[in-house]
């Protein structure tokens, strides 16, 4: 499943410039890992896999989308030499493939593999495992949410977090993340009193487990609930909640970070809407 808080950010964490040399250089550390691990073992083993998977994640967080959609297809190809087409480990990389090929922009390869995923004998005894079915799940409404096919998109998400309810309770991490989901669907369909009791239920939640998100996320959550609170008229509360998230930007990233400055600005729409 992805992290659907990440969808909730205001400014991207590569305009701080100490986060984007940490992950360049986290990149060509790994590259040097990888280059080494190769000449030494070979690709074909479970080690330089890991190693790939690393690196996938970091052009991830560096938006290098060609490099990531490249690094995920080896290390499908690979899971496929050493373990074959219907093994666990390579229906995972099928899947974050197939989100590979979301992140570059590529949607229609992305929905050829959620297709092929979803064909799947889900139901028989020794078929893939209940989790990987929940991110198959949330694959294809991650297609739905990028060609803006919102309605089609709820379904599946309402139906996730119900399964997720159903199999772990509705204050798992997995719950409160399919509930984030859900309620930035709801926002995108411009349903905001929906939208704004799953985003209240999943403040809640990080209001008990301060490390389940980044500040930098939490801050987007209130600045989201205080959007749906502004549409739906509620402008008090509103106004509270942005000069709370102002507050917090300028004590966790600086009142010069990006954040900050662009908390400042929301601020001032607010206010002068109030107004």
């Amino acid at each position: 499943m992805e992290n659907y808080f990440a969808r909730l950010l205001l400014t991207s964490e590569l305009d701080d410039p100490i986060y984007f040399a940490k992950i360049h250089q986290q990149i060509a550390d790994l590259e040097k890992q990888r280059i080494a691990h190769f000449n030494a073992n070979g690709p074909m083993n479970a080690q330089y896999v890991v190693l790939m998977s690393e690196l996938n994640m970091a052009y991830l967080q560096a938006r290098d989308t060609s490099s990531e959609l490249e690094i995920a297809q080896q290390i499908y190809q690979t899971n496929q030499n050493l373990y074959g087409d219907e093994d666990e480990r390579t229906l995972e990389a099928l899947v974050a493939l197939g989100l590979s090929y979301l992140d570059d922009s590529q949607s229609e390869e992305a929905q050829g593999i959620a297709t092929q995923l979803l064909s799947l004998s889900w139901s028989e005894e020794n078929g893939p495992s209940y989790d990987l079915y929940i991110d198959v799940l949330c694959f294809q409404a991650d297609i739905h949410h990028a060609k803006e096919l919102y309605s089609q998109e709820l379904v599946i998400r309402k139906h996730v977090l119900s399964l997720l309810e159903e199999l772990s309770g509705s204050v798992s991490s997995q719950a409160v993340m399919a509930r984030c989901g859900l309620a930035y669907c709801y926002e995108k369909m411009k349903k905001y009193r929906q939208a704004l009791d799953h985003y209240l239920v999943v403040r809640s939640y990080l209001d008990s487990d301060e490390q389940f998100a980044t500040e930098a996320e939490k801050i987007g959550l209130l600045v989201h609930i205080g959007r749906c609170y502004r549409k739906l008229g509620n402008f008090d509360d509103a106004v509270v909640l942005y000069h709370w998230a102002h507050n917090q930007a300028n004590k966790h990233f600086g009142p010069a970070s990006s954040l900050a400055q662009k908390m400042r600005k929301l601020v001032g729409v607010v206010d002068g809407t109030k107004i």
